[in-house]
């Protein structure tokens, strides 16, 4: 139903009150099928779980593999 001209002019204005967390959330990267990644795959860098890392390297032809955190060209 259409509003009225008093309806559009006559606005009750009410407070929004937003709350922001303390400490966001961290993030991290996600497989496919919605597991936290581990594994970067391929050459350009796909980031897969533990069972799609295994998947992929199950096969006949070189799967490049390396870890997220603690990988052979990382600092840590």
């Amino acid at each position: 139903m259409a509003k009225t001209r008093e309806e559009i002019e006559n606005r009750m204005l009410t407070t929004v009150i937003t709350f922001k967390p303390k400490h966001p959330a961290p993030t991290f990267a996600r497989c496919g099928c919605g597991k936290p990644a581990l594994y970067e795959v391929y050459e350009h860098h796909e980031p897969h779980c533990r069972g799609c890392m295994l998947d992929a390297v199950d096969c006949s032809t070189f799967v490049q593999v390396r870890r997220l955190e603690g990988g052979y060209d990382d600092a840590s």
